[in-house]
């Protein structure tokens, strides 16, 4: 298997010779996830320099392994897992299929870019606040979070344990869903996905092309079943993207401080400011976070409703260029973190679906109840098949 477009950090061949439901697939995994005789190097040479090879395998390795699957690498990522955008300034930038002069997303990066190259059949990754559906929406690519503890963070390095949750890649809705069944637990039995909440204040200020893209997929989600919309307010989103970033500093810090203080490693602009930042948060931000949470949740569950869905942009823009300024990046990553926090604050599973266009990608993306993964993700294989008949 040839190394390219800068994806694979390691490149392996393992599999458990046992046949399953996923045979003659194959797959990478995220540098942050344990393979056993490597160093899970978490996107930075300082870690892997003070960190031993891991022992055994993620859980979520042997899962798909025991589900016939074959692991053929590792994936580079950006630093420690605490980026949107895939930029990394020590083993650089992985190259995005889709748009060669457009960031590929991250931090997941690698594991995107691998399954857009078509190098692998699908592709495991972590997502904190995006680090799978922004990658996913980059590269035009299904992508996957689970729900909070759907699927076991054992042997995976945290960045923010409070948001942390495996997700996944494809080009195949098919295969997601193959993937899912070897991963994730059964789907309660109240865990029904039917009727679409489009979720108005998401779509505001995102771009025409967007919009343009968007415009047939909605008109056949809302023939395709119930749907109505709903509204959260900007003040919600205000408000919810400070106590969100709070949170995740904090646990940030509470992950790493202790060896960033010990090691003094070097980091990118943004990472740099980021672990800055998280150093100087509160225990009682931490708290007001919390407290925040709580509360809105109640708002969040009353949006779904007992079968609803919410239907965001999966990000409000095209992929920024390679090119544009590290201030109007860091702009954009907070612009996508206000969709984003919706599914890592409340713990929620979220499916990015790539929309139809001849220009850079763009995605849609369907947000279920906790715990409504399998179901959530039955549901995009109904409405993709029904759009590529009407295509």
């Amino acid at each position: 298997m040839k190394v390219d477009l800068g994806a694979l950090s390691v490149v392996l061949n393992q599999s458990s010779e046992t046949p399953g439901p996923l045979s003659g697939a194959t797959f990478v995994v995220k540098e942050n996830i344990d393979v056993a005789g490597h160093v899970s190097t978490n996107g930075h040479p300082t870690w892997a320099k003070t960190h031993s090879s891991a022992e055994r395998n993620a859980p979520v390795v042997d899962r798909l392994l025991g589900a016939g699957a074959r692991l053929v690498g590792k994936t580079h990522m950006d630093e420690m897992a605490y980026s949107l955008l895939g930029a990394n300034p020590h083993y650089g930038t992985p190259i995005n299929p889709a748009a060669q002069d457009r960031h590929p997303g991250g931090s997941s990066s690698g594991s995107a870019v691998a399954v857009a190259a078509g190098q692998v059949n699908f592709a495991i990754g972590t997502d904190t606040a995006g680090s799978c559906r922004a990658p996913a929406a980059f590269c035009g690519i299904f992508g996957f979070r689970a729900s909070h503890g759907a699927v076991p963070m054992d042997g995976i390095i945290p960045l923010a344990p409070s948001f942390d949750a495996i997700g996944w890649f494809a080009r195949d809705i098919d295969v997601m869903a193959s993937v899912g069944e070897a991963l994730l637990p059964k789907t309660k039995k109240n865990a029904k996905v039917e009727e679409a909440v489009l979720l108005t204040d998401a779509f505001s200020g995102v771009e025409m092309d967007f919009a343009s893209a968007a415009a047939q997929p909605i008109d056949a989600l809302k023939s395709f079943g119930p749907w109505r919309e709903a509204t959260l307010g900007e003040d919600f989103f205000k408000t919810a993207l400070g106590h969100f970033r709070n949170m995740q500093a904090f646990e940030a810090w509470a992950s790493h401080g202790a060896w960033i203080t010990a090691n003094s490693p070097t980091f990118g602009k943004g990472v740099e400011q980021r672990f800055a930042y998280a150093a100087k948060v509160t225990a009682d931000q931490k708290k007001a976070a919390e407290a925040f949470r709580d509360e809105a949740r109640k708002k969040i569950d009353a949006i779904l409703g007992a079968n609803g869905f919410i239907v965001s942009p999966t990000t409000p823009f095209r992929s920024p260029l390679l090119a544009e300024s590290e201030e109007t990046l860091d702009a954009k990553r907070y612009q996508m973190m206000r969709l984003f926090l919706i599914a890592s604050f409340f713990g929620l599973p979220q499916i990015s679906l790539p929309l139809p266009t001849t220009e850079a990608p763009v995605a849609l993306s369907l947000i279920g109840r906790r715990g409504s993964d399998r179901a959530l993700i039955a549901f995009a294989q109904r409405f993709c098949a029904q759009m590529k008949k009407s295509l």
